[in-house]
């Protein structure tokens, strides 16, 4: 590899920081050779000491934030899908649910996630301790968690359900951000693969078997509820005093890699820290003007349609293929464990191939078509193995969701844009969940016909809406170079690529303000 190679690497992955009179830093991240006037970058022994100082921060934040992002997310959608696994373990019948009143419960908790996104809106820009806010979210959704298992009737599942939504509405915003922010581009879509993760509806299968077989005063589905719900609880305790608020006060990094971490992700161009004074409307009205932004608000709502149906109807399904309670738990992991693999594999072929993330989302959605229309068409009776790989088929539907999320982390610029297109993820998946499970009709069960036609409208949707978005980015990127520096000539330069950065972060500068940025797809 060359040494002009070496040096687009040490650009895109590492992002020098470097001095107003471009002499060496007592950090050693960039010197300026003033006696043939070429940067010390050149030096083979220099870009190997920042290569090797940004893979041992990266390696660093992947210990300590990486982790805090992958419970927190597993934690929330444990506790939010094992609603389906205590519906097999007797809630329906302990507490005298009746018609759609367990598909209202799958609804509530999405209707308080959708009120609550208006003022997380107002509260998310202006807080600087994303991590702390957050781990007092997991406090009291933990709490309430617990008090499922002292609820008697369906008004008093609604009640707890309808505050879990509301204290869970924060946390997926609030991790884009934070992600966002600690990582740069090209490390995002692997990042959010495992934080997005369905790891959760792994081990909900497993620990529902296993919880099956205690023997104790209480039905099974309380003491889920009670395990689940204590556990976020001392997560949330933990991660108040263990995670930091931003990179300045990151108490595992020293100096120089808090120098380090601060430049590489400057050169994002998306700014790095968090809290804002006022809300700046200029960045909302930007963002609603937006087609870009209007194609992943359509794209989202309706795949989780297809959410909805396998977060709380999945189970169902299975066991209407003749499966006791127990054998049900079991079989309905591996679709969990086909939905993390597509995930991570989207999210590697992303890392290593650039503007490929709208194909990816279009293949697996494919994918995800044929498995519904195979669950819809196969009867279970004649070919059942048949009928459970059309299931476990309908995992890839997580991965275009996941990829979503990464191009809105990517493309999103300015602390009031950046906090509002979170919030719009959260507003518009609540939306999505919440529509979703009233097309899966009781009196259809164990096929759902409804259902399922409405999962496969979702997939011809989320088609047009990604070769739309697709469409939009290359023609934007296109005109920007056309009109101003191209994006390889802003890589060519470690000052102008740091400075601008700088820039985008001081003057809270939007994707569109700042001309020098280009969209990812």
């Amino acid at each position: 590899m060359s040494a002009k190679e070496i040096n687009a690497e040490v650009i895109t992955d590492t992002a020098s920081n470097t001095s107003s009179t471009n002499k060496r830093d007592e950090g050693g991240f960039l010197s300026f050779n003033e006696d043939n006037g070429t940067h010390d970058l050149e030096d083979p022994t220099i870009l190997a000491d920042n290569l090797k100082l940004n893979r041992r921060v990266v390696f660093k934040i992947d210990c300590i934030i990486l982790p805090f992002l992958v419970i927190t997310m597993f934690l929330q959608l444990l506790d939010k899908n094992c609603l389906s696994y205590a519906a097999l373990y007797g809630l329906r019948t302990d507490t005298n649910l009746k018609g759609q009143e367990y598909s209202w419960l799958a609804t509530i908790f999405y209707l308080a996630y959708l009120i609550a996104e208006i003022p997380v809106f107002i509260l998310l820009p202006k807080i600087k301790n994303l991590s702390k806010f957050i781990s007092i979210l997991l406090i009291i959704w933990g709490a309430l968690l617990m008090c499922m298992a002292a609820c008697k009737n369906f008004a008093g599942l609604m009640a707890v359900r309808f505050f879990l939504g509301l204290f869970e509405a924060a946390i997926q915003p609030a991790c884009i951000i934070i992600s966002s922010t600690w990582y740069t581009k090209k490390e995002q879509p692997l990042r959010l693969a495992l934080w997005s993760n369905t790891f959760a509806g792994i081990f909900n299968g497993i620990f529902g078997y296993g919880m099956g077989h205690w023997k104790g005063a209480l039905s099974i589905w309380k003491y889920m509820f009670l395990v689940y719900g204590s556990v976020t609880v001392v997560w949330g305790i933990a991660c108040f005093f263990l995670i930091p608020s931003n990179m300045e006060d990151s108490w595992f990094l020293n100096e120089n890699e808090k120098k380090c971490a601060v430049a590489r992700t400057a050169t994002n161009q998306t700014g790095i820290h968090f809290g804002t004074e006022n809300i700046k409307w200029s960045h909302i009205k930007e963002s609603i003007l937006d087609p870009k932004y209007w194609s992943l608000v359509v794209f989202i709502i309706v795949q989780n349609f297809i959410n909805a149906g396998i977060t709380n109807f999945n189970t169902f399904i299975i066991k209407g293929f003749g499966f006791s309670n127990y054998r049900t738990m079991l079989l309905a992991t591996p679709q969990a464990a086909v939905a993390m693999g597509a995930c991570i594999l989207c999210a590697a072929i992303a890392y290593f191939v650039k503007n490929v993330r709208f194909i990816l989302i279009f293949l697996t959605t494919g994918v995800t078509m044929a498995g519904i229309i195979m669950i819809w068409k196969i009867d279970p009776k004649e070919h059942l193995n048949q009928s459970l790989a059309a299931v476990y088929i309908c995992g890839f539907y997580n991965a275009p969701y996941v990829l979503c999320l990464s191009l809105i982390s990517s493309n999103t610029s300015g602390q009031t844009k950046k906090a509002f297109n979170s919030i719009s993820v959260g507003l518009f998946y609540a939306l999505g969940n919440l529509i979703g499970p009233q097309f899966f009709l009781d009196s259809q069960a164990p096929k759902y016909q409804t259902g399922i036609k409405a999962m496969l409208a979702a997939c011809v949707i989320m088609f047009a809406m990604i070769i739309l978005y697709a469409s939009l980015c290359y023609y934007e990127n296109k005109k920007r170079d056309n009109q101003h520096v191209p994006e390889d000539e802003v890589a060519a330069n470690v000052l102008t690529e740091i400075e601008i950065g700088e820039k985008v972060d001081r003057e809270d500068l939007t994707d569109h303000m700042n001309k020098h940025f280009r969209y990812t797809f």
